[in-house]
């Protein structure tokens, strides 16, 4: 049944083809035709899971060649398809929770001029995205990743007649573009070390033989880790991310919680066994992830716009998995990833619920108790907020207490700290645009409306995800379905059992959760905090906030404005020099055209004259000589 993977990505590409040759005369089938494909590749998935699960932990690993790629001399390449379970518990999330987004996008573009044109990105993403997590080697795995980065600059620069649409995708294409730039030369570094790129000579038994140093081993996999950073919207490449909300609500929702943020962690955690070779790479994973958590959750704390406050969210829940990986617990940064896919695709749509209700306003300053005209968005969006948050027992408890506690299990005091104070500032910052949306007072115009049914089955769906996934795939602290079923791909997890009793840090962090949304209720819903004067009164720590403590700003003084001057500079030298030669040769031979007709009048006796007396010059002069 393995042999039959192939299948999954080429059902989204022939939903895709369909839709971006034939999709204008289907009209409105095409959202159902992509929305099939990509649950197709769903059903699929669920098939080989089940065959896999039937066989034993060390035989659910199979590579399914489609054909010789390329070779040159002893060098060859196959486009090969690795079925193992780590990449099928991608397909999965990619394939599941997209179908969910692509349902959800059917109602939502229904008045787009263009939804054939929409959803042909769309499932296009979503096969990049499949291609990237199922190759069996970096090459192939590179193709993808390229792929998905073209798919987010089509997607969010859909509606690209808008200059803030426009400027946002060509900020994501190059932003990422460093980042990808980094990973191709690990990729060469890879191929230089290991002479192959396959997953099985560079990852298995060989990368443990001294193949390469250490310090080969810490240029691979810190190159690669750029690649990551870029992709998954971590300090210092970040700054794409918020602005990415420019696209169509659906894009956010699978660009943020099924696709492009979580390709930088797929990577981390497939290259593991080359980041252990290193002493310092698992600890930069780590502290970029802490680092790249709290920074994104100061900056959701201050930013209006609903969109761009999830958008720093998920840069904050993927920072938590970045932190995981560093620590080495690579099943608790999947089992992250998987209930974060749930809940934050729900979140973004009950977000896109809302700008439909009012008109595609956006600013939480003009909403305000909209649980009495969208009881149904209220409920999806505080399943989704409480999940993340961390509340017993819904997925983000177990997901993320289980990295938080082991970062104290396993001796790490201080980055305990630091993690629990993020997830403390993780259950604020995502009450805020709870309470400020649905509760307090009412702050807009009119009556919003509820959506449409269509658009509230797949949040359905994404809810049930984020309250039973953490109670499925993770309950038990240790050995939980999720970590049992990844041991074969990513080995057994460290055993941990310093610092405080499991209990307890249970305990921690579920306090720390229902402390922090209980003071988002007293802060922006209670009524007895006057919220609107914090930026009157704070004028600078809301500025600070709010910008994202002007990285943005900081860029654009390191990049933007050195990069316009030395372009007026260039195009000074393009016009005085380059061009000013061209122009001046041009006016000479201007200048001895008109003297030509001079000499060249079209006159035989005139001709003839300057003929004679040339002849007696030359006459002459050899006179004068002898």
């Amino acid at each position: 049944m393995p042999d039959l993977v192939w299948l999954i990505p080429a059902v989204a590409l022939g939903g895709a083809l369909a839709n971006l040759f034939v999709g204008r005369r289907m009209g409105r089938l095409a959202g159902p035709l992509g929305t099939i494909a990509v649950g197709a590749g769903f059903v699929l998935g669920l098939v080989i899971l089940f065959d896999l699960l039937s066989s034993p932990g060390e035989e659910r690993t199979h590579v399914v060649r489609l054909y010789e790629w390329f070779a040159a001399g002893r060098f060859s390449l196959s486009a090969a398809f690795r079925v193992d379970p780590l990449s099928i518990t991608m397909v999965l999330v990619v394939t599941g929770v997209g179908a969910l987004i692509h349902a959800y996008a059917v109602g939502y573009m229904e008045h787009d001029a263009r939804p054939d044109r929409f959803f042909a990105y769309l499932n296009l993403f979503v096969f990049f995205m499949l291609v990237l997590v199922l190759a069996d080697n970096y090459l192939l795995l590179y193709l993808g990743w390229e792929g998905v980065g073209l798919c987010s600059y089509l997607l969010i620069g859909y509606w690209g007649d808008r200059p803030a649409a426009a400027s946002a995708a060509k900020k994501a294409f190059i932003t990422t573009r460093i980042g990808d730039s980094a990973m191709l030369l690990g990729i060469v570094l890879i191929f230089v070390h290991f002479g192959s790129l396959d997953f099985a000579e560079v990852l298995g038994e060989r990368a443990g033989q001294g193949i390469a140093s250490e310090g080969a081993f810490t240029a691979i996999s810190l190159l690669l880790l750029a690649g990551a950073v870029g992709k998954s919207a971590q300090l210092p490449l970040h700054v794409w991310l918020p602005d990415a909300m420019e696209g169509p609500t659906p894009v956010s929702a699978l660009i943020h919680a099924a696709t492009m943020v979580t390709a930088g962690v797929y990577l981390v955690v497939r290259s593991h066994v080359l980041f252990e070779q290193s002493d310092i790479a698992l600890p930069v994973a780590l502290v970029i992830g802490l680092i790249s958590a709290v920074y994104a959750a100061l900056a959701s704390i201050g930013q209006f716009d609903i969109k761009r406050a999830l958008a720093y969210s998920t840069m904050s829940q993927i920072g938590f998995m970045f932190f995981a990986a560093g620590m080495g617990t690579y099943t608790g940064a999947m089992l992250l990833l998987v209930c974060h896919a749930f809940y934050k695709a729900l979140l973004f749509l009950t977000a896109g619920n809302v700008m439909h209700g009012l008109h595609d306003e956006t600013d939480l300053r003009r909403m305000g108790d909209l649980r009495r005209d969208m009881p149904i968005s209220a409920v999806w969006f505080a399943i989704g907020a409480l999940s993340l948050a961390g509340i017993p027992p819904l997925a983000g408890f177990f997901a993320k207490d289980h990295i938080v506690n082991f970062a104290s299990t396993s001796g790490r005091t201080a980055a305990y700290v630091v993690a629990l104070v993020a997830a403390f500032l993780s259950a604020l910052y995502i009450s805020r645009p709870l309470f400020l949306a649905f509760f307090g007072s009412k702050r807009y115009e009119g009556r919003a409306h509820e959506a449409q049914w269509s658009m509230h089955a797949p949040l359905a769906v994404l809810a049930v995800g984020g309250v039973v996934a953490g109670l499925l795939l993770g309950l038990q602290a240790e050995g939980g379905v999720l970590e049992r079923f990844l041991e074969p791909t990513l080995g057994a997890p460290e055993a941990a059992h310093l610092g405080l009793p499991e209990g307890v840090l249970v305990a921690i962090g579920s306090v720390v959760a229902i402390g922090a949304v209980a003071l988002g209720w007293w802060i922006w819903a209670s009524g007895r905090v006057a919220w609107e004067a914090f930026p009157r009164r704070q004028p600078e720590l809301a500025g600070w906030l709010s910008n994202a403590f002007y990285v943005n700003t900081l860029y654009a003084w390191l990049v933007r404005i050195p990069g316009t001057g030395f372009s007026r500079s260039v195009r000074v030298v393009d016009d005085s020099v380059v061009d000013g030669t061209v122009n001046e040769v041009a006016e000479e031979v201007g200048r001895a055209s008109r003297i030509a007709p001079i000499l060249q009048s079209g006159f035989v006796r005139q001709y003839a004259l300057v003929f004679l007396l040339g002849a007696g010059v030359l006459l002459l002069i050899v006179g004068l000589r002898f």
